[in-house]
């Protein structure tokens, strides 16, 4: 058991390498963004960015996902090459078709979402970006499948550090704004498609597998209803929010999700792109109900442990990195937003029942129940209290949604996770929070000191209300010894 954590997290933590990478770029571009666009641009670059995270959760069709499922049961070697040829060459297809559809309107694209046609050729290069984005799904699918971590790594910093470089020239140098931004995502998806093209060929067969898609498009279809809706949650208040407010609202609504969502990039993307190949081996393990109970516990721990101190520096961070003013007043939505991102990531772990059941079709209900939940309090609470009626609706979705799925995965795959746990966690680290409060007021440095302080407290708490077990304390200490021994 203990070998299987292990390799689990360095799973996780080999993976999250490359998302790594990806949130550093987004602080260090914040002072060129919060010195570059103002607040309602920045909202036009959240909403372009929200649509195009939406077009790639539709048109996508979960066939990597499906890819990934298949390959991962399958011992014959020529029949993984099949599948491969058969999704990536379908996904293909689509795209061909995506753009022949989209481009023709992209003007009235521009007219929907912003009231004048300036914006189209923004969308021209947000579908051609968005449809390179798709068919490197496979790249890096195929790359957990086989475990190739290393090339996983490089092409994500490689991908990374093209954006990064093209940002600073478009944004600060050529003055591109939000066109420069989403040129560079463009040009840095078509490197990526370009480096990994070989690796994708070399692992094909040209054999075409009409069944086999069929039965991977049952199953990954109902999983584009649960991401639609899962992105509706969790991006789609933005429309709201430019509705109801302004784009000075969402650019301001957004710095902070942005913020919060170093846990969701970090932690549980990371996590996920890492455990999902280990967990379809190891569900039909004899030790698997335990293997998973203690996955949740020591995951949540880590999320936590991880929001709690995004939150509580998320003050000093956003005056440090922002040139802007304007931008400062963001760190109060960081909080709740952080708070949102714990309960997502457990509820993830409690939805894998359901794909090893097969049963993918209550992901699509219940996320779908949980959008419609979410799109409602939004209306209700965004006019009244603005951004933070937005904060407060997702908690609530999330809250709601990691309830049904654990009752209904319960019904498929039995896990007896350690729920009390997982609670004590959460009301622990909300409890910190609150406490911090007392310190906003006192010196810069101070804070920092009292902050960082309340920090090292949440494990100790843990350890006074006999949070791990024995077989965990030796460990601990054994680690300790090994430290304090040098």
């Amino acid at each position: 058991m203990l070998g299987k954590l292990k390799h689990t997290a360095k799973q996780t933590l080999i993976y999250s390498l490359g998302n790594i990478s990806s949130k550093l770029i987004g602080f260090i571009l914040l002072p060129l963004y919060t010195g570059y666009l103002q607040t309602e641009e920045y909202g036009i670059f959240a909403i372009l960015e929200v649509t195009s995270t939406i077009i790639v959760a539709v048109f996508s069709f979960k066939l990597s996902t499906a890819m990934l499922r298949w390959c991962s049961s399958e011992n014959s070697n020529s029949k993984v090459k099949s599948i491969l040829f058969t999704t990536y060459s379908s996904a293909f297809l689509i795209i061909a078709l995506l753009n022949l559809g989209l481009q023709p309107f992209r003007e009235s694209f521009s007219n929907l979402f912003f009231s004048t046609n300036i914006y189209s050729q923004y969308f021209l290069i947000l579908f051609l970006s968005v449809s390179f984005e798709i068919l490197n799904l496979f790249s890096f699918d195929l790359l957990r499948l086989k475990e190739k971590s290393s090339f996983y790594i490089t092409v994500s910093i490689l991908r990374i550090t093209t954006i990064l470089v093209l940002n600073i020239y478009f944004v600060k140098y050529a003055g591109l704004g939000v066109k420069g931004i989403i040129l560079s995502q463009l040009i840095g998806n078509i490197m990526v498609f370009i480096v990994t093209i070989p690796f994708l060929l070399k692992n094909m067969i040209l054999q075409f597998n009409f069944l086999e898609l069929k039965k991977m498009l049952q199953y990954g279809i109902p999983l584009i209803f649960s991401t639609i809706s899962m992105m509706m949650i969790t991006m789609g208040d933005r429309y709201i929010i430019k509705y109801f407010l302004n784009y000075s609202e969402v650019g301001i609504y957004s710095l902070g999700y942005k913020i919060a969502s170093v846990t969701n990039v970090l932690i549980i993307q990371s996590f996920q792109t890492g455990f999902l190949p280990i967990a379809y081996k190891n569900f039909d393990k004899p030790d698997a109900q335990r293997f998973f109970s203690k996955i949740l516990t020591y995951y949540t721990f880590v999320l936590v442990l991880a929001s709690l101190g995004i939150s509580l520096f998320s003050n000093e961070v956003i005056e440090l990195f922002s040139k802007n003013s304007d931008y400062n007043i963001a760190y109060t939505i960081v909080p709740f937003i952080s708070l949102a991102f714990i309960f997502k990531g457990v509820q993830y772990v409690y939805s894998l029942g359901l794909h090893f059941a097969k049963k993918t079709k209550y992901n699509a209900y219940i996320v779908l129940c949980a959008a419609i939940i979410n799109f409602i309090i939004n209306i209700l609470l965004i006019p009244r209290y603005g951004i933070y009626g937005a904060a407060v609706a997702t908690i609530i979705s999330w809250i709601l949604m990691s309830t049904a799925f654990y009752k209904i995965s319960y019904k498929y795959y039995k896990v007896k996770y350690e729920i009390k746990k997982v609670i004590l966690l959460i009301s622990t680290g909300v409890i910190l929070y609150v406490v911090s409060l007392l310190f906003n007021d006192f010196p810069f440095y101070t804070k920092i000191i009292f902050k960082s302080i309340l920090i090292f407290i949440f494990p100790l708490l843990m350890w006074i209300f006999n949070f791990y077990e024995k077989s965990e304390l030796e460990i601990i200490k054994g680690f300790f010894k090994k430290v304090f021994s040098k």
